[in-house]
């Protein structure tokens, strides 16, 4: 069976924010005193994400990635990847993580079957990460990136948000990284989401043109077609050990080729990032509904996905979660 929706995509993607939980305050992402957390008994249970993802993959997903809040915070995260590893047909499982606690489970999770791994990171001073993260100590992150390196993630990406008047001056910095190290770069442009006053104002997003004329400085730059799961545009220096991308929700829309779903923590179905609509899968596992009646849910889940969000008419997402809550 395979899972399309109304406007012929093919969904193959499963993101499943695994807590609502972070260690991190980031400016952009959460208020400063946090938000009020679901409790353990709202969110969906190893068992039921594995249930999930079985059927998913009965119907065609044949990749998941692992988000927060930050993942890392859930209680033996290992052992959800061990679980979901050992599903018959799931060819890709990664996660995004902050990396402050990564240092710790870099090893574990490589041998317990994660893929690949991306590391939110957003600037390379100290200071300033601290000011961003309202706390994070960047030490934590260049260790954790260190580790991951040598656990045999590679490439492992590195997720940029380009915050204009902000960290655009690191970028040459960041494209540096890419030419000694596997490091595959991804500048993202950012969403001004609901909640989130400060940044609602924010209207000179920093182009992916910008970024590769910068990057030209460093050497001849060419387009690259790169395995993955995302819509970036992907580049690398000549000679350069690694690689980097630009997404461009807002500038540049790809939900022509959206190819993913998203499980909530407390365990709704969605099929856009941007919107409200939501499937409940979690009462009716519990509730002990049949197989087949939850591929209806699903089903049904996927025929609420939308031709296109609106950012670029109205550009603040509407869904009634935040990015700390459903991983981005």
């Amino acid at each position: 069976m395979t899972l399309i929706d109304n406007f012929n995509r093919r969904i193959d993607y499963l993101r499943i924010s695994v807590t609502d939980r972070c260690n991190l305050r980031c400016k952009y992402c959460m208020p400063a005193c946090g938000i009020a957390n679901k409790l353990h008994s709202d969110l969906l249970s190893f068992e039921e994400i594995a249930k999930i993802v079985r059927i998913g993959v009965s119907l065609g997903v044949d990749k998941v990635r692992l988000t927060g809040g930050e993942p890392l915070v859930r209680k033996d995260i290992v052992g959800l990847v061990k679980i979901l590893a050992n599903i018959e047909g799931l060819k890709d499982i990664s996660m995004t993580t902050n990396g402050i606690l990564l240092k710790n489970y870099a090893s574990q999770l490589k041998k317990a079957g994660l893929k690949r791994l991306n590391i939110s990171l957003d600037t390379l001073q100290e200071e300033k990460y601290r000011d961003i993260t309202r706390g994070g100590e960047l030490k934590e992150v260049k260790e954790a990136i260190k580790l991951s390196l040598e656990a045999g993630f590679h490439p492992l990406k590195i997720n940029m948000l380009l915050l204009a008047g902000i960290n655009e001056d690191e970028i040459i910095d960041f494209l540096r990284l890419t030419i000694n190290l596997p490091i595959h770069v991804r500048f993202l442009e950012f969403m001004p989401t609901k909640n989130n006053e400060f940044w609602h104002s924010r209207e000179d997003f920093i182009s992916y043109k910008e970024v590769v004329g910068i990057s030209k400085g460093l050497g001849h730059v060419e387009d690259i077609d790169v395995h993955g799961n995302g819509p970036a545009k992907n580049f690398r220096i000549k000679h350069a050990r690694g690689t980097f991308g630009f997404i461009a929700p807002l500038s540049e829309s790809f939900c022509s080729s959206c190819n993913r779903l998203r499980l909530t923590s407390d365990g709704f179905l969605k099929a856009c990032l941007h919107s409200d609509l939501k499937i409940n899968l979690k009462d009716p596992i519990r509730r002990g509904m049949d197989e087949k009646s939850l591929i209806q849910l699903i089903n049904l889940a996927v025929n609420t996905k939308l031709k296109e969000h609106i950012l670029s008419e109205n550009p603040i997402s509407s869904s009634e979660y935040l990015m700390c809550q459903i991983g981005g």
